[in-house]
Order: C-alpha cells, then sequence, then structure tokens
C-alpha cells in the first residue's frame, strides 16, 4: 500500500512583516496566540498522517530546533539541519519503494483537513504535482519521482554555493520542479501571511469564522504555567478572543488578546491584535493596530502602554511612508519590547520598531499620520 512521507521546509526570512518577525524565522511567527507558523503544518500528528514527518532547516536556525524538541518530542518529528542543507534536502528526497513525498513549505496559515487531504492525495495518479490554494498561491509539491532533481545536479547553485540558504534552497527545489510537474489546486483554507496587512487580515478572519475552524487549529503549545483568562467587575469584551492568564479591567471589542496579556481600568483596546507579555497601561486606547509581543517570560508588572497613550485612529486613509507596500489602511504597528510614555500619541499608519524606549521618543508630542520610529 503507498505510503505518503511529509517533508516541511522552513521558511526564513519575510520582510514585508517588518518586526512581527523580529529574532525569529518566518515559520516561527506567531498565530492567534502561542501556535506558530510551523505548528499548521505539523498538526497532522495529532492525526497520525503521514508515515513519516521532517523538517529541514539550517544549522544555525537554533530556536526552530529548540521549540519543535520542546513542543514536538514525543511525536515522529525529525529534524535536519546539516551543513550543507542541499545536500540534505537532496537525502531526503530519495523516494522509497510504494512512497510518495508531500513537500510543504511553513509559510502561510494552512489549514487543510488533514485526514481528507491524505484521502485525495493517495487517489492522485503516480505523477508530480505542485500543489495550490484556492487563490492559487503555491502551497508545495506532491512527488511521485525525483527524475527533474537528476537532469540538473551541475546547475550553477551548487557550484558557486555550496552552503546556501534554506530559502534559496527552497527556491532551487521549487525552481526544477515548476517545469515538468502538473497542477494541483486545494479547497482547503490556505491564508498568505508576506505583508503587515496580511498578518492583520488572516487573524481577523480567523476570528471571524473561529466556530467554523476551532477544529482544524493546531493545539497550543504553553510554556509556562497559565490561568483561566479574567475579565474583572470594571472590564468588558465583546466579540474578542482572550487567551490565557489575561487579565482585563477594560474595554475590549473585535480583538485578539494573546497570552499574558493585561488592559487597565478604562483602556480600550477595540479591531487590535495584542500578543502575549503586553500590559496596556489605565485610559489608554488601542485602536486598528497590531502590539507585538514582550519579552518577559511572565506577565508584566508595569504597563508597557503608558497611562492615557493614544495608538491609532478610525480612519484607514493612507498608507506608511516608509513602508507604504506593508503597511496601509490605517494600520499601526508596534514593534516587540517598545514602552511607549503616559500620554503620548501615535496616529494611523504608523510604525514603532522594536525596543523602541521612551528616550527615542522624547522630545515628540507624537507621532504623526505614516511616520516610522526606529531604535537609534
Amino acid at each position: 500500500m503507498k505510503q505518503i512521507s511529509l517533508l516541511i521546509v522552513v521558511k526564513e526570512r519575510e520582510p514585508g512583516i517588518l518586526s512581527i518577525a523580529d529574532g525569529r524565522e518566518k515559520s516561527l511567527v506567531p498565530i492567534l496566540d502561542g501556535r506558530k507558523i510551523i505548528d499548521f503544518y505539523l498538526s497532522n500528528l495529532y492525526f497520525e498522517a503521514f508515515q513519516r514527518v521532517t523538517v529541514l532547516t539550517d544549522r544555525e536556525h537554533t530556536g526552530i530546533k529548540d521549540y519543535l524538541v520542546f513542543a514536538y518530542s514525543s511525536h515522529r518529528v525529525k529534524v535536519i539541519s546539516e551543513p550543507d542543507i542541499l545536500r540534505a534536502a537532496m537525502n531526503i528526497l530519495r523516494i522509497r519503494k510504494n512512497e510518495c513525498i508531500l513537500l510543504l513549505r511553513a509559510d502561510h496559515l494552512f489549514l487543510p483537513d488533514w485526514p481528507s487531504l491524505k484521502s485525495e492525495l493517495l487517489s492522485l495518479p503516480p505523477d508530480n504535482f505542485e500543489i495550490e490554494g484556492p487563490q492559487h498561491q503555491s502551497i508545495g509539491f506532491l512527488l511521485h519521482n525525483t527524475k527533474p532533481f537528476q537532469a540538473v545536479k551541475n546547475r550553477p547553485l551548487q557550484r558557486e554555493q555550496k552552503r546556501p540558504r534554506i530559502d534559496v534552497v527552497w527556491e532551487y527545489i521549487a525552481n526544477t520542479l515548476r517545469p515538468s510537474v502538473k497542477k494541483l489546486m486545494l479547497q482547503s483554507h490556505c491564508m498568505l501571511i508576506h505583508t503587515v496587512n496580511d498578518y492583520y487580515t488572516v487573524h481577523f478572519s480567523l476570528l471571524k469564522r473561529i466556530e467554523e475552524l476551532i477544529h482544524l487549529l493546531p493545539p497550543r503549545t504553553v510554556l509556562n504555567d497559565e490561568e483561566p483568562a479574567r475579565v474583572m467587575g470594571t472590564g468588558h469584551v465583546r466579540n474578542s478572543y482572550v487567551s490565557t492568564s489575561s487579565i482585563v479591567e477594560g474595554f475590549v471589542e473585535h480583538s485578539i488578546l494573546f497570552s499574558h496579556v493585561r488592559v487597565g481600568k478604562n483602556a480600550k483596546i477595540i479591531n487590535s491584535i495584542v500578543m502575549e507579555n503586553n500590559y496596556i497601561g489605565n485610559s489608554a486606547l488601542l485602536l486598528n493596530s497590531i502590539l507585538c509581543d514582550g519579552g518577559e517570560l511572565f506577565s508584566r508588572m508595569t504597563p508597557n502602554i503608558g497611562e492615557d497613550a493614544k495608538i491609532g485612529e478610525d480612519d484607514s486613509r493612507g498608507s506608511n511612508h516608509l513602508y507604504p507596500e506593508y503597511l496601509s489602511g490605517g494600520i499601526t504597528l508596534i514593534g516587540q519590547n517598545v514602552e511607549i510614555p503616559k500620554g503620548f500619541r501615535i496616529s494611523r499608519n504608523c510604525y514603532i520598531g522594536s525596543k523602541v524606549g521612551k528616550s527615542e521618543l522624547k522630545g515628540l508630542e507624537r507621532v504623526k499620520a505614516g511616520d516610522t520610529v526606529l531604535q537609534s
């Protein structure tokens, strides 16, 4: 009986999501709380859908290797991170008898019904296919043979780049396969995340359809002891997702709070994403914004968004002046480990880079619409 093996290739860089990806590979970017992009590709493990599962990454990617060991040590996941990643990929792509290989890149938000997907793939003829999502976005390949690689053993990549990075290796593999493969379109949910705007849109698409998609979401990986979220007597939550160990004393509407988030009294979070380990001070406002995660291991004891600070505007005009192709439509991005002073104002389409502190904002009355502030 034919079996399917799964090879997942890590996605390293994604410039368009700016500070959201600071200090981590794109495949480790958090989605809807403790889940990472790569978790959506490894959730098949809970269905035992594949014969063997291998993750291919660069040797320098210690963060993703540590995460995979922690989160999946009890499952059949083999992590390959050899110095010559191209050679390692070619070795993995040696197809055994009665086997085909599903080759995926942990790049998009991929939400298949894994048992149904396995049945569909096993029913296909023994050809090579490029797998696409409903909007024709490339998801990966299904390989029944590796003949395309046999014809290109001496391509320039191997001669000029003895140890190419993982993103270069993926492009090499994809470009080698594409001229000879057939197309297979899946109806599985697949959402692109190439820009800050994409990241924002994906989360609110998930929020809107959470009841429909909840059974397709991978389990959360919990790094510390956590408690249920608490909405205090002064708090109010409406049409939102609030994760564990969060405390709401203010107003949260149509927003997503990751774990270990605190919303102070009379603070308002509207149409926003607040990642883990953030503390929104009393009477502060966060509107149409993304607030990246803090670096603390536990919940913050003091606000990093100061009291009465105002971030974002209810206005979707324009774009960021420095990154118009990544950040527009009224969304404001606040990077990782940022300190916003008490009473400070930040307008729409703004980008505050990671680790910006009160010293970088000193002397400014506000950050005007479309402006960017980076760490000095």
